[in-house]
C-alpha cells in the first residue's frame, strides 16, 4: 500500500543534506526560552520557506509562571560570559569557560562573582551526606543531580554554588571508563519563585583529579564570574503544513532545543523532519500527485514544554490529529554510538494502529543487503521495539485523555548522550535518510489514506495483534502478557476510528467484527495459560481519581502546588516514589490509566498488565499526593483512600 510513495521518497530524500542541516543546527546554543533557541527557529523557518513550505510561528509566554496543561513554561535566560578558575595557592588554572564550551556552565545559572573554597561531596542528595561536612560559603564538588544538591547544599546549608562532575552511565555502551573527559549537559529547571543559584560543570576525569588533590591535602578554591540574566520572553512554536482536503491532520514533531552542540539530541530529529517535509512538498508539486485527504503538519518546539503549550493553546488540536510521530535522536552512527533504532510503543491500554504502520514502513525503508548467495536479505541497521518509557514529546500526545496515536522513533542508547561529545560527526547520513524516509512515508500514507488503505490497515493491525498475542504465550508470565496483548490489540483496532470521523465516532461494522475475531482468537489460544490476575491482597481500593488531560511533569518539583508543600511532605513523596518498584514510571503509568471512571483497583491492574508491577498501595498514595496538590481530585462516586 505504501511502496510506490516510499520508492519516490527514497529517490528524493538525501541523508547528506540532512547531515548538513544537523551541522547547522548544532551551531546554535538552543536552550529553551533563550536567544539561541530563537535564532535556531529563525534559521529553520528560512530553510522551510526556501523549500516552498508555508511557515507559521506561534509564540507562547516564556515567563516562568504561565502554565499550559499544568506544565510550567520556562523563563527567558541568557548568559553573556561565565568563567571558573581553579586557585591553588599562587597557581591559577582555567577550569571552565562558557565562551569555549557552553556545557561548562549549569544552564540557567544566575550571576555570580567571587572566590570560594572547594568542598567535596560524594553525592550530596541526602541529609546524611552532610554529616560532619561544612559547606557554608563553599563551592561543592558533587556527582549528584544539580537541582537536588542546590536545594540541600545551597538553599538549606548556605553553600555558594556547585561544581558538577557526574554523568549518567549507560552500560554497556557508556561505562565509568568511557569518554571520561566528556562534559555533561546539566541544567537548573527553576520553579516560579524558587531560590536560584549557579554552578559549573567539569568532566568526570577532571572531577576525579580534583578529588585526588583535595584528598591529598590541597586547599583549592574556585574563582568564578557569571554574567547572565533572566527575563520574560516569547517562545516560538514553529509549524509548516502541507494542506489537505479535510480538517484533519497528521502531525510530525521534533524538539529543537538543547545546548550547543547536541547533534543527535536532537538536531538529528529536527533535520530528519525538515528533510521529510521538503521531500513531501517536492513530490506534491509533480504532475499527477494525488490529493491529500488530510493535512500534514510538521511541528518544531522546545521538548515537552512546547508540545504542552501547542496543545494547551487550542484544545481542538488533539481532536484534529489522526496520528502523530515523534522524532528524537534518529541520526545515530550506530557503530560509534552503540545505539539501536527503536519504535517505542504506548502502554498496552493505549495501543493504536500507528505502531504497526510505522513498524512496516521502517522495515521496508531500510537499505537491505542480500545474503551470501542472494536468496535472502537483511538490514545492517539494528532495529527493535520497546515498551513505553516516556520522556519526550510523544508522552504528551498519546496520554489517553489527549488520545493522539503517537509512536516515537529513537536511537538508544547513545554513548555520547547529553555530553560535549554529541557532535555532528556522531551522526550518520544513512540513519538520517532512513528516519526521513520512514517519517515522510508514514505521514504521506495517513494523509492520503482512503477506504482501501484503511481496510488494509485494519487487517494489518488485527494480524499483528494476533502475532503479538501468540508471542506473549512464550513469556515468563504468559497469562499476564497475553492479557496485555489482547488489550493492546483491542485498543489498536478501536483507534482506527480516528481515520474516519474522529475519536468520538462509533466503530464501524468491520472494526466490530475484527474486535470479535481478536477476542475469540485470544480465548482459544490462551485457554491453557492460566488466569491473568494479579496476586490477591487483603486490601481493596474502590476510590476513583479524576485528573486533567496531559501527563504529570516528570520533574516533580515543577508540578503545580509543589512549592507550597512542607519540606517533610516533599521528602516523604520523594522517598515513596523512589521506593516504588519501577519508580516514577510505575506512577506515570497509573496517571495514564486514570480516566475518571476506573477505580484505583482497576488502575493498579492496568499498570500490572503493562509492567508486571502490582502496586495498588503506592498508586493510592500517589493519587492522594496529587489530590493534595490540586492536580487531581477524588470522584464523589468513589470512597477516598
Amino acid at each position: 500500500m505504501f511502496e510506490p510513495p516510499l520508492q519516490a521518497l527514497r529517490a528524493e530524500i538525501s541523508g547528506e543534506r540532512a547531515l548538513g542541516a544537523v551541522s547547522a543546527i548544532a551551531g546554535f546554543h538552543r536552550v529553551q526560552a533563550s536567544p539561541g533557541y530563537d535564532a535556531a527557529a529563525e534559521w529553520l523557518a528560512g530553510e522551510l520557506e526556501r523549500s516552498g513550505l508555508a511557515v507559521e510561528v506561534e509564540h507562547v509566554p516564556g515567563d516562568g509562571r504561565t502554565r499550559f496543561l499544568g506544565a510550567l513554561m520556562p523563563e527567558g535566560w541568557k548568559c553573556a560570559r561565565a568563567t571558573a578558575v581553579l586557585v591553588d595557592g599562587a597557581a591559577r588554572e582555567p577550569l571552565c569557560d562558557y565562551a569555549r564550551l557552553k556545557l561548562s556552565l549549569i544552564q540557567r545559572s544566575v550571576p555570580a562573582r567571587g572566590r570560594y573554597p572547594l568542598q567535596v561531596l560524594e553525592d550530596g542528595t541526602e541529609d546524611a551526606h552532610y554529616a560532619g561536612v561544612e559547606v557554608r560559603g563553599k563551592v561543592v564538588l558533587t556527582r549528584g543531580p544539580a537541582h537536588r544538591v542546590h536545594q540541600l547544599a545551597v538553599v538549606e546549608r548556605g553553600a555558594a554554588g556547585i561544581l558538577f562532575d557526574g554523568r549518567r552511565l549507560l552500560p554497556p555502551v557508556r561505562g565509568p571508563m568511557d569518554d571520561p573527559e566528556a562534559v555533561t549537559y546539566t541544567s537548573f529547571w527553576w520553579g516560579e519563585d524558587e531560590p536560584r543559584g549557579w554552578g559549573f560543570v567539569v568532566s568526570p576525569g577532571t572531577g576525579r583529579r580534583l578529588r585526588e588533590r583535595l584528598a591529598g591535602g590541597a586547599a583549592l578554591a574556585l574563582e568564578v564570574e557569571i554574567e547572565s540574566r533572566r527575563f520574560p520572553t516569547r517562545i516560538p512554536l514553529l509549524t509548516a503544513t502541507l494542506p489537505g482536503e479535510a480538517g484533519r491532520e497528521v502531525l510530525v514533531v521534533a524538539h529543537l532545543c538543547h545546548p550547543q552542540p547536541s547533534a543527535n539530541d536532537n538536531a538529528s530529529g529536527v533535520a530528519a523532519a525538515l528533510e521529510a517535509a521538503r521531500a513531501l512538498a517536492t513530490l506534491e508539486r509533480r504532475p499527477g500527485a494525488p490529493a491529500r485527504k488530510r493535512s500534514v503538519r510538521f511541528l518544531w518546539v522546545p521538548e515537552l514544554t512546547g508540545t504542552y503549550a501547542w496543545l494547551g493553546a487550542d484544545p481542538t488540536r488533539a481532536a484534529r490529529a489522526v496520528a502523530a510521530l515523534n522524532l528524537d535522536m534518529v541520526g545515530e552512527d550506530q557503530a560509534r554510538c552503540g545505539s539501536t533504532l527503536l519504535i517505542e510503543h504506548p502502554p498496552c491500554f493505549a495501543g493504536s494502529f500507528a505502531e504497526e504502520l510505522l513498524r512496516r514502513i521502517r522495515a521496508r525503508a531500510q537499505d537491505w543487503v542480500t545474503s551470501y548467495s542472494g536468496p535472502g536479505h537483511y538490514s545492517l541497521a539494528r532495529m527493535s521495539e520497546v515498551p513505553f518509557s516516556g520522556g519526550s514529546d510523544h508522552a504528551v500526545l498519546l496520554d489517553p485523555l489527549v488520545g493522539v496515536p503517537s509512536p516515537m522513533l529513537i536511537q538508544w542508547p547513545d554513548r555520547f548522550y547529553h555530553s560535549s561529545h554529541d557532535t555532528p560527526d556522531k551522526c550518520d547520513p544513512a540513519s538520517l535518510a532512513l528516519a526521513a524516509r520512514s517519517t515522510a512515508t508514514y505521514a504521506g500514507f495517513l494523509a492520503a489514506a482512503g477506504p482501501a488503505e484503511e481496510a488494509w490497515l485494519l487487517d494489518a493491525t488485527l494480524r499483528r495483534a494476533k502475532r503479538r498475542l501468540i508471542g506473549a504465550l512464550d513469556e515468563a508470565e504468559p497469562a499476564r502478557a497475553a492479557a496485555a496483548e489482547t488489550l493492546r490489540g483491542s485498543a489498536a483496532l478501536r483507534s482506527l476510528t480516528r481515520l474516519g470521523g474522529g475519536p468520538e465516532s462509533r466503530p464501524d461494522a468491520r472494526i466490530e467484527r475484527s474486535l470479535a475475531n481478536l477476542e475469540e482468537f485470544a480465548r482459544r489460544e490462551t485457554a491453557a495459560a492460566g488466569a491473568a490476575e494479579p496476586r490477591e491482597t487483603s486490601e481493596r481500593y474502590p476510590a476513583i481519581p479524576v485528573r486533567p488531560p496531559a501527563p504529570l511533569d516528570h520533574q516533580r518539583h515543577l508540578v503545580p502546588g509543589y512549592a507550597a508543600l512542607s519540606r517533610e511532605e516533599r521528602e516523604r513523596f520523594r522517598r515513596d516514589e523512589a521506593a516504588t518498584p519501577g519508580g516514577p514510571l510505575t506512577l506515570d503509568l497509573a496517571w495514564y490509566a486514570c480516566d475518571g471512571r476506573r477505580s484505583l483497583d482497576e488502575i493498579a491492574r492496568l499498570v500490572w498488565l503493562e509492567s508486571g508491577r502490582y502496586e495498588p498501595r503506592a498508586i493510592a498514595g500517589f493519587f492522594d499526593w496529587t489530590a493534595r496538590l490540586g492536580c487531581s481530585r477524588w470522584s464523589p462516586g468513589g470512597k477516598e483512600p
